[in-house]
């Protein structure tokens, strides 16, 4: 590896990340896709009771079947904010909650294993810490893809074989969902189906970048805490909430700047990527403990 230069030196480590870290990661590929599944079961469950409801109050049709991006709403929807002061009870967004867990253990302990396990051969053969991280990186946002193609196959699949590729009525969208996407035009749906991901890859980022610090262990439950608490508080300076489809501005007034969101989810992977590496640049591989400042 003497002669081969910096891109040479990362192409190397990805390709080394991408093999070990989803082979560690197959059985729990596995738990993600079947929990996906269960996702789309209820929301097949959702738009039939939907569809009943209508019936039984003589609303007509309330749909004329769903497409993919009925189901991706449905997953990405979430729950309107936790007001204490209102009647309506606050329902916790289980269904959302759990695709954000599920993200978080993916990613949670393969870069500190590594790092506590072959990291130091591999770099005796690269040479190259900032390499060795930025790799870290690039499997982190390739985790992240992953596990949203599963979520569009599942959907595609569904809408395949129940759906139709039809599209739910108003009546439909808003017993299934809580809101209307026919309200929604083309460039706001395609901003709020991005969204979840650029919040997945930030939240992540910043729980491997962690990690180097304080450990896996900690690290997922700082990030599940966040999420959690950002769901209850909805308070700007908590964006672990802001991939809720139900809590954007374009659905209701006052809610989530989409823009403002991808700005901050950005500024999250930066920070993340830039502090990780700074982290992981003092870290003694062979005594196990940071080097002195």
């Amino acid at each position: 590896m003497k002669h081969v230069g910096k891109r040479g030196k990362l192409a190397y480590l990805v390709r080394y990340d991408l093999a070990m870290g989803f082979f560690s990661n197959r059985a729990k590929f596995v738990v993600a896709f079947a929990c996906i599944t269960a996702l789309a079961a209820m929301f097949l469950s959702a738009i039939d009771a939907a569809a009943r409801y209508a019936e039984a109050m003589g609303m007509g049709e309330s749909s004329a079947g769903f497409g993919l991006v009925d189901v991706l709403a449905y997953f990405f929807a979430g729950s309107d904010y936790c007001r204490p002061d209102e009647s309506v009870p606050f329902v916790l967004p289980i269904g959302w909650l759990i695709q954000q867990v599920l993200v978080a253990v993916l990613v949670g302990n393969y870069t500190v294993r590594d790092l506590d396990g072959q990291a130091f051969q591999v770099l005796v053969r690269v040479g190259a810490r900032q390499a060795w991280w930025l790799s870290k990186c690039l499997w982190v946002a390739a985790t992240v893809i992953a596990f949203y193609a599963a979520e569009v196959v599942v959907a595609l699949i569904a809408t395949a074989a129940l759906g139709g590729f039809g599209a739910m009525g108003d009546v439909g969208a808003v017993g299934v969902l809580g809101f209307s996407l026919s309200a929604l035009g083309g460039s706001h749906l395609a901003f709020l189906l991005l969204l979840p991901f650029a919040l997945s890859l930030a939240l992540s980022l910043a729980q491997v970048a962690l990690s180097v610090v304080a450990g896996p262990f900690i690290a997922f439950v700082a990030i599940v805490s966040f999420v959690v608490v950002s769901v209850y508080f909805g308070s700007p300076l908590l964006i672990g909430d802001c991939s809720m489809m139900m809590r954007s501005a374009f659905v209701q007034p006052g809610g989530v700047d989409v823009t403002v969101a991808f700005a901050v989810c950005a500024a999250v992977c930066a920070v993340s990527v830039t502090l990780g590496g700074l982290a992981f640049g003092r870290r003694d591989l062979v005594g196990g403990q940071d080097r002195a400042s």
